[in-house]
């Protein structure tokens, strides 16, 4: 009954939260992005949309790359979220899965909820790779033809969400960044001076602009020392519209050497902005990216306590408050076992954002969901900005993942997967 009286109250506001809501993302400096997929045992994507402040969610991963993938399908795990099938190419099973019904029952209520839903690339396993700039450009096709708006040129091609339609693609590319450029001819000029992944993400803005009905977004999530060793090319050549910089696992540049001394020069969040400022979009929002739990870092010292974070996010959204955008956490399973104060992670995160935001709108309300690991909620009421929709409190639980008789060959927890 709880879900049914949040859906009603969001139905009755879609027509004007969810558009604003999407445009905001573009401007705003409290946005909280919270990867989500990898989580031990995690709970369905439909949770943390409905009891927790998250805006922007990359689902990860597309794991495996086509030049990899059997029967020439890219591969994808989502965790605990899917019953081991998998699509079948010509008599062969490859590695895209198949059998994703959470997924595709979640994505629209929260996409109702206004939340933006990307579809991560990548992720810490080595497995993945593109080999050529062909390969590239033919791997973007791919994905928008699977996870793009549906369409009869598709056909009955593969669609692992079915008919939703994500919000953009998110780039987690954390080795075997360099490859050739493209060795085609009939595509727009402006590829064949592109290298690496420059030419799959401009290939997805490409495509981007056959569907001008809803608005795309292009993310990267690279590590913190500059330049990227994988994604440089990319962000210095194609419009992205977040950098969700991981600022952890690496020494030297991450968001601890700051808290350690806030006059180094070793943090690179100033070099970011540098970077987005000399890109084809200067105008894109720079995220300060930190592990959600101890055990969601490689290490435990990068790690940083909610009291550590707040001065780090003062700083820097005041030095920088066009470029700012907000703190992506990795991951959501971690977050939520994580209470601080009462809170998740991820919504004492969502705390310290608005604490140095620009006022809350107060022409709507919106309850946050506190949850706790014994499934009570303690409900606070903000006014949110305009980057999130209105909700009502709700206590339900998530539902158990389905199965199938075939489920013998689940991907459930790959470690490997993990930033």
């Amino acid at each position: 009954m709880a879900f049914s009286r949040l859906f009603a109250a969001v139905v009755a506001v879609s027509s004007f939260l969810i558009h604003s809501t999407l445009a905001t993302y573009l401007t705003s400096s409290t946005n909280l992005a919270v990867y989500w997929g990898q989580g031990p045992n995690q709970q369905r994507l439909r949770h943390f949309c409905e009891h927790t402040t998250m805006d922007i969610i990359p689902i990860g991963f597309i794991h495996l790359f086509p030049d990899q993938g059997a029967g020439g399908y890219p591969g994808s795990n989502f965790g605990n979220q899917c019953d081991g099938q998998v699509f079948v190419v010509d008599g062969e099973d490859t590695q895209l899965l198949s059998g994703c019904h959470q997924i595709v029952e979640d994505i629209p209520i929260c996409q109702r909820l206004g939340k933006t839903i990307l579809l991560s690339l990548g992720g810490g396993t080595p497995d993945y790779k593109i080999e050529t700039g062909r390969s590239a450009v033919e791997f973007a096709d791919f994905l928008w033809g699977a996870f793009g708006p549906k369409t009869e040129e598709w056909g009955d091609n593969p669609r692992p969400f079915g008919d939703n339609v994500v919000d953009g693609f998110d780039f987690d590319i954390e080795h075997s960044g360099s490859f050739g450029k493209a060795p085609l001819t009939g595509f727009y000029s402006d590829e064949l001076t592109l290298l690496g992944y420059a030419l799959m993400a401009n290939r997805f803005r490409q495509r981007f602009q056959e569907d001008p009905s809803k608005r795309y977004y292009l993310s990267a999530a690279p590590q913190c020392r500059i330049p990227d060793e994988q994604l440089h090319e990319a962000i210095s050549k194609v419009s992205f519209d977040f950098i969700f910089v991981q600022f952890y696992n690496s020494d030297g540049c991450s968001a601890r050497d700051w808290v350690n001394n806030p006059n180094s020069n070793g943090f690179t969040f100033d070099e970011w902005v540098k970077v987005i400022k000399n890109s084809p979009n200067p105008d894109a929002k720079l995220f300060i990216g930190l592990p959600a739990s101890v055990e969601a870092a490689w290490l435990p010292k990068f790690y940083l306590s909610p009291s550590e974070v707040k001065p780090l996010i003062g700083h820097f959204m005041k030095k920088y408050p066009d470029t700012f955008g907000g703190i992506m956490l990795w991951e959501a399973t971690g977050s939520e076992r994580n209470q601080v104060d009462g809170m998740s992670y991820a919504d004492n995160m969502k705390e310290i954002l608005y604490s140095y935001g620009p006022p809350r709108p107060t022409t709507t309300s919106t309850v946050i969901t506190r949850t706790t690991l014994s499934t009570t909620t303690k409900p606070t009421t903000t006014t949110e900005p305009t980057t999130t929709t209105t909700e009502e409190p709700t206590t339900t639980t998530s539902e158990k993942p389905t199965t199938t008789e075939e489920s013998t060959t689940t991907t459930t927890e790959k470690p490997t997967t993990t930033e």
